[in-house]
C-alpha cells in the first residue's frame, strides 16, 4: 500500500506541476492586485471600494489595503487611476490617508478537540549481530514486540493565512487516556540459537501478554502556499514537521511457551508476574511535502483532503526489560506516507465545527545496540513499523 501511495504521490505532484501554468494564464491580469512593491496577490475579485480603498476577495474573505500601497494603474488601467488621483487631490488637503493594510475579516483560527488514535507500533529484530569480539547472522525476525495505539487525545491548534496565500499551522496533541490495550511479544527459534540440533528457527517459542500504559506527546507544524485557486476550488502545497513521543509502561505479564508441546510433548503451562516488567519509549521525527486541496460549499461548508510523503524520517527507541537487566537502544531512518481528510461546518461567523480523519502508516530500519546491567553486549538489526488513525471532533474560532 505505501509503494503504490508513493507512485500516487508523484504522479499527482507532476501533473499540477504540468497542468496548472495555463490554468493560471486564463484567468488574466484583472484579478491580479499589483502591490508598490511589486508583489502580486491573486485575489478572485478587486474593485475599488472607495477612494482610499481597495478590496480584494479571496474565497470567503475580502481584504482592505489603501489606496497607496496599489499600483493603480497596472492594476485598474491608465485610466482609471488617472481619474482616482484627480478626485483624491483635494482629500490629501483635509486628512491623513489610512496607509497600513487592514485586515477587515477573518484570517486566523483556533481549535480544541478530542480524537481517538488507534493502530500500533512494533518493532522487530534479528539480522547481523555484532559484538566487540564475534560476529554471526541469524534469521530475522527472532524477536517481535508490538505496543498498541488505542487512547484518546485531547488537541490544541492554531492557523493563520496572509492574503498572499500563505498559510501557517500548529497542533498540539497529548493522551488524554492511558490504557492503551494488550502488548505482545513473540520470540521464535530460541532452541535453535541455542544450538539444539532438532529445534527449527521459526517456531513461535515464547510468547507473552501484558498490559500496556501509554503518555502520547504529538507536534505537528506545516506551511502551505495557495498556488492555484478557481472559485471555489483551491490546491495547496507544503511542507511541514511532526514529532511523535510514545512512552509506555508495561505491567502484568501472561507468558507461555506455543511450541512446547510440540518439541517436548507437554505444555509448560503460564508463567505470570504481577506489577511492572518493561518501559518502552519510541520518538519520531518526520519531516514532510505535502500536497492539498480546499472545496468551499455555500460559505457553510469546506472540505479539505491532502497527502503527504516523509522521504526520510529519523526514529529512536530504548525497550528497558526490567526483569531482565536488558536495555535496547535503536537508531533507524525509513520514510512516511499521510493521508488526511477533514470536514468543517460553519454554524456561526465566528464559530464551526470540524470533523478530522488521519492515516499515517511508517517503516524505518536501523540498529539496536543491548546492554545488560548497563554493560555493552551486542548490537543487532531492528525495523520498525507503525499504523496510525487518528478521528477526531473539534470546535474552533475564527478571528
Amino acid at each position: 500500500m505505501a509503494h503504490s501511495i508513493k507512485i500516487l504521490f508523484i504522479a499527482i505532484t507532476f501533473l499540477l506541476i504540468v497542468a496548472i501554468p495555463p490554468i493560471f494564464a486564463e484567468d488574466g491580469p484583472q484579478d491580479n492586485l499589483i502591490l508598490n512593491s511589486g508583489d502580486v496577490i491573486k485575489c478572485d475579485k478587486v474593485w475599488l471600494s472607495s477612494k482610499d480603498s481597495v478590496r480584494c476577495k479571496i474565497g470567503d474573505n475580502e481584504w482592505l489595503f489603501s489606496t497607496d500601497e496599489i499600483d493603480l494603474e497596472k492594476t485598474f488601467g491608465k485610466s482609471a487611476a488617472k481619474t482616482l488621483k484627480l478626485e483624491r487631490k483635494d482629500s490629501r488637503k483635509h486628512k491623513e490617508l489610512y496607509r497600513p493594510r487592514v485586515q477587515e475579516t477573518k484570517f486566523g483560527c483556533i481549535t480544541l478537540g478530542v480524537e481517538k488514535l488507534s493502530g500500533y507500533t512494533k518493532y522487530q529484530i534479528g539480522g547481523k549481530i555484532d559484538s566487540q569480539s564475534w560476529s554471526t547472522e541469524v534469521h530475522f525476525p527472532i524477536s517481535e514486540l508490538d505496543f498498541p495505539l488505542d487512547v484518546s487525545i485531547v488537541s490544541a491548534g492554531i492557523s493563520k493565512e496572509s492574503p498572499e496565500g500563505w498559510k501557517f499551522g500548529l497542533t498540539l496533541k497529548k493522551s488524554l487516556t492511558s490504557d492503551a490495550g494488550t502488548m505482545k511479544d513473540s520470540d521464535w527459534g530460541k532452541y535453535y540459537l541455542e544450538g539444539k540440533s532438532w529445534a527449527e528457527q521459526n517456531t513461535l517459542d515464547v510468547y507473552s501478554e501484558s498490559d500496556a500504559e501509554l503518555d502520547a506527546f504529538l507536534i505537528d507544524v506545516d506551511v502551505q502556499y495557495r498556488f492555484y485557486r478557481k472559485s471555489a476550488w483551491s490546491l495547496l502545497a507544503g511542507v511541514g514537521y511532526m514529532h511523535q513521543n510514545f512512552k509506555y509502561e508495561i505491567s502484568n505479564l501472561d507468558q507461555w511457551y506455543p511450541s512446547s508441546y510440540y518439541y517436548f510433548g507437554e505444555d509448560f503451562g503460564h508463567d505470570y508476574v504481577s506489577g511492572k516488567v518493561a518501559t518502552y519509549n519510541v520518538i519520531y521525527s518526520i519531516p514532510y511535502l505535502e500536497i492539498a486541496t480546499e472545496l468551499n460549499i455555500k460559505n457553510t461548508f469546506r472540505i479539505e483532503g491532502s497527502l503527504s510523503y516523509a522521504p526520510y524520517i529519523h526514529v529512536t527507541d530504548e525497550d528497558n526489560h526490567l526483569l531482565r537487566y536488558k536495555v535496547s537502544k535503536g537508531d533507524l531512518y525509513g520514510d512516511a506516507i499521510i493521508i488526511s481528510l477533514n470536514a468543517y461546518y460553519n454554524f456561526t461567523n465566528n464559530w464551526f465545527l470540524t470533523f478530522q480523519f488521519n492515516k499515517t502508516k511508517m517503516n524505518a530500519e536501523g540498529r539496536s545496540k543491548s546492554y545488560f546491567f548497563d554493560i555493552y553486549s551486542h548490537t543487532i538489526d531492528e525495523e520498525i513499523e507503525s499504523e496510525q488513525t487518528f478521528t477526531s471532533l473539534s470546535i474552533g474560532y475564527v478571528f
